[in-house]
């Protein structure tokens, strides 16, 4: 674990400030190894602290002109995080309850069910069609067939960074046009379940 001493935290987040990306990357190279076992610790999951981390990082990079220097920022690292973990526990106990209302008594369905899947696909599909065809085809790579960013980076001879920055572009596109679609996947859902 590296350690820094306050000045030199405090000069390096004022150069953040600034845009200067050594100081930022140096910030990383300090929290993200205690951040990512905290997060790990907390999620249980190395994908997804991957995940908030690098959504961390990012957030920190977007606000960095807003960052005090004298205020701790280890604490608004940490802040950030357990923001971003809390959002994720929301996501799958809301991704549960939706499961669970459509089939409360776990009764097998298998034409409601095909329906339903082929509805979300479809909206899926059509997000994924209006991102870039490289945003597009790393998004595919990593979160639908499971491949590492080594891999990824082997197949397409791109460096992991450039595969983050898709990732992380990709993620906030389909959110952008996900939330558009939220009334027609409720208007699905509450016709499954209402028909019940």
């Amino acid at each position: 674990m590296n350690i820094i001493q306050t000045t030199e935290e405090k000069e390096l987040l004022r150069r953040l400030r600034d845009g200067d990306e050594f100081a930022f990357k140096s910030l990383y190279e300090i929290y993200a190894p205690r951040l990512a076992a905290k997060l790990f610790q907390l999620l249980k999951s190395e994908e997804l602290a991957k995940d908030i981390l690098q959504d961390l990082f990012i957030k920190i990079w977007e606000v960095r002109h807003t960052i005090n220097p004298a205020l701790n920022f280890g604490a608004l690292l940490y802040k950030i995080a357990a923001n971003l973990s809390k959002n994720v526990y929301r996501r799958n106990l809301y991704d549960q309850l939706m499961r669970n209302s459509i089939n409360p008594d776990d009764g097998h369905n298998p034409i409601e069910e095909s329906l339903n899947q082929s509805e979300a696909k479809e909206l899926l599909q059509a997000a994924l069609n209006k991102l870039t065809p490289r945003q597009r085809e790393v998004y595919i790579m990593h979160k639908i067939d499971g491949l590492s960013y080594h891999e990824i980076s082997s197949q397409l001879n791109i460096s992991t960074s450039a595969i983050n920055h898709h990732i992380q572009e990709a993620n906030k596109q389909l959110r952008n046009i996900l939330k558009s679609n939220y009334i027609y996947l409720f208007a699905i859902l509450a016709r499954f379940f209402f028909e019940k």
